[in-house]
């Protein structure tokens, strides 16, 4: 592969996954580190790349959407410490409303023996996870499948769902940014979330700290909209200082976690 097909290559692996390791590329590519530092660095010059120690992540506007199948293997010790911090949220008896997302789908295998809840989602994802419970009460929202996001979106559910008051709802996000709120790739994804939004007396913002600092073109709301913001993004980063003037939220990195106790 030449150097222009390379870097092509690289590019294009970058929008879709949005980060990668120079030692990651150097073994699928079969080069040199120094081959690949060099491809990231001639990149970064000319496309909105940008270079990090070990590596680079895309910051354009055009990164694609990943699939599910993609997002469940990133950050997946990450997930499992929000959802953990997430149990404590959830009262017996409330009615829960989980929404697309893999964040949001750890939630949902870690809060669903919580006592007399009733359970609502939009999620195929969760519908398959929860389903063999029998004990729960679990319910499917209606709506126009998307399989990118492996949902139910759209004008359907959100007439759907303005016939309840859900006590808590758990939603995931693709960028969160002081400034540009917390946002989205896909319009209908968008559109749903700020319908679920507005039927729930609490809103629980689920993400791990490698959605922060992206913002993309539909917007769901404010940060200051959400009731609290779990992640797993250290509190000492600065946009984790710079959102919690705004907003309540909550890191549940281990060292955090020792430092409150």
């Amino acid at each position: 592969m030449n150097q222009t097909k390379r870097q092509e290559f690289i590019s294009n692996l970058l929008k879709v996954h949005g980060e990668i390791s120079s030692k990651e590329l150097a073994d699928k590519l079969l080069v040199s580190m120094m081959t690949i530092n060099r491809d990231l660095k001639e990149l970064a010059a000319k496309e909105d790349i940008q270079l990090v120690h070990g590596g680079a992540i895309y910051r354009g506007a055009d990164i694609l959407e990943n699939p599910i199948s993609i997002k469940e293997e990133v950050s997946v010790q990450e997930k499992k410490a929000i959802a953990k911090f997430c149990r404590t949220l959830v009262k017996p008896g409330s009615s829960v409303f989980i929404e697309t997302g893999t964040t949001t789908l750890a939630v949902a295998k870690e809060i669903f023996t919580i006592e007399n809840c009733q359970f609502y989602t939009n999620s195929l994802l969760v519908m398959n996870a929860l389903a063999k419970y029998e004990a729960i009460q679990l319910h499917s929202v209606p709506g126009k499948y998307r399989d990118l996001s492996k949902g139910f979106l759209g004008l359907e559910t959100t007439e759907f769902i303005q016939n309840f008051n859900f006590d808590i709802t758990f939603m995931g996000a693709e960028g969160i940014r002081l400034d540009s709120g917390v946002s989205l790739t896909n319009e209908e994804d968008a559109f749903t979330k700020k319908a679920i939004l507005k039927q729930s007396k609490k809103t629980i913002l689920v993400a791990d700290h490698k959605k922060f600092g992206l913002s993309y073109l539909h917007k769901v709301g404010t940060v200051s909209e959400f009731d609290m913001i779990v992640t797993d993004l250290p509190s000492d980063q600065a946009i984790f200082k710079e959102i919690s003037t705004f907003a309540n939220i909550k890191s549940v990195r281990k060292e955090e976690t020792k430092n409150e106790n």
